[in-house]
């Protein structure tokens, strides 16, 4: 594909094509989109910005696995709080090192992905930069009036809930880092299926909404005991995880096995259970979703993951107590693993 020559002509190739979106009265091509929402909902807004270098690396995503993800944190920010998406605005901060054609690459793939939960993309903007690329989207969706989950409304004895396998992004990032340079080659298929286009959870969310039983939600976008910290804060409840309740992944194992050689890790040669946990809890950015259910309501909401064939794991229970522990098999220890913190230096 031929370079456009100006400004102008790169955002009329960027938005030709884009799919309608409902509730768009104006869309790309004008100062701003014009949209209607609609009666009885409330507007639910979010937004992320990926840069290059610090969000991702070319040598490990392509540029439309980069706009997979890239919608797949909005979408998971909205499942979150239990609501639909519907428009969506990307903007685009581009350095010489990147093509036209991988910039519509990602844009489409980043479309793709909305489309496939209702929403399209409706405006954005594009600029050069001398530095690092930039890919920034903000997604709207809406909910039932009032209904929104919040991390707020966690009570003791409700049961602590997770979907998907956390712990695979950073088991993704850590075998692929091994190598110099970074590669993905000795990372298990399964897992980068999972990291490069990741599933967002925006109608199990919908369903498990219907029932009433979720009374407090989160993204796990930082790392699942970091992201239950948040929501135990906000709820002013403590929490207690069953090491053994963690998600059994085959190729999660697989992948600790992998690294856990390559790192020559002797006191885990075989990727044991410490190791396993420390992947499950720690930094790792896998939109999945942490669910505080009301254990009255857990028999439905399991079966509705089922019927939707979403793993959903029944992990642990909110507490009285402010305190949390993880439970394992020779006793209890605090829960205080980090997650990912853009303030702090990583490599």
């Amino acid at each position: 594909m031929p370079e456009p020559r100006s400004e102008f002509e790169r955002i009329a190739s960027l938005t030709a094509g884009l799919p309608p979106g409902e509730g768009v009265v104006v869309g790309p091509g004008d100062d701003a989109a014009v949209l209607r929402p609609r009666e009885g909902r409330d507007l639910v807004a979010t937004t992320d910005a990926f840069v290059e270098g610090r969000h991702f690396r070319r040598a490990l995503f392509t540029p439309a696995e980069i706009g997979s993800r890239l919608a797949a944190a909005n979408l998971s920010d909205l499942a979150a709080m239990a609501a639909e998406p519907r428009w969506a605005l990307l903007s685009l901060v581009v350095p010489p090192a990147w093509s036209h054609a991988e910039c519509l690459l990602l844009e489409r793939a980043c479309a793709r992905a909305l489309a496939q939960h209702g929403a399209a993309i409706v405006g954005g903007n594009l600029a050069s930069t001398p530095g690092a690329f930039t890919a920034s989207l903000t997604l709207l969706g809406d909910v039932e009036r009032g209904a929104a989950w919040t991390r707020r409304g966690a009570r003791p004895g409700d049961v602590i809930a997770v979907t998907g396998a956390p712990g695979s992004a950073a088991v993704f990032l850590a075998l692929a880092t091994q190598a110099d340079p970074p590669s993905r080659a000795r990372v298990p298929h399964d897992i980068v299926e999972r990291v490069v286009a990741p599933g967002a959870r925006v109608k199990l969310a919908r369903a498990l909404a219907a029932t009433g039983g979720v009374r407090a939600a989160i993204d796990l976008s930082d790392g699942l005991a970091e992201d239950l910290a948040h929501v135990c804060t906000a709820s002013g409840v403590g929490a207690r995880i069953d090491e053994a309740s963690l998600p059994a992944d085959p190729a999660l194992e697989q992948a600790a096995r992998a690294l856990a050689a390559l790192a020559g890790d002797e006191s885990e040669p075989s990727g044991g259970p410490a190791l396993l946990t420390r992947l499950r809890l720690g930094a790792s950015d896998d939109y999945e979703l942490l669910l505080s259910i009301d254990p009255m309501k857990w028999p439905e909401c399991e079966r509705i993951a089922f019927d939707s064939k979403v793993p959903l794991a029944r992990v642990g229970e909110f507490t009285a107590d402010r305190a949390r522990v993880l439970v394992t098999a020779t006793g209890s220890t605090p829960l205080d693993m980090s997650g990912w913190d853009h303030f702090t230096p990583h490599d």
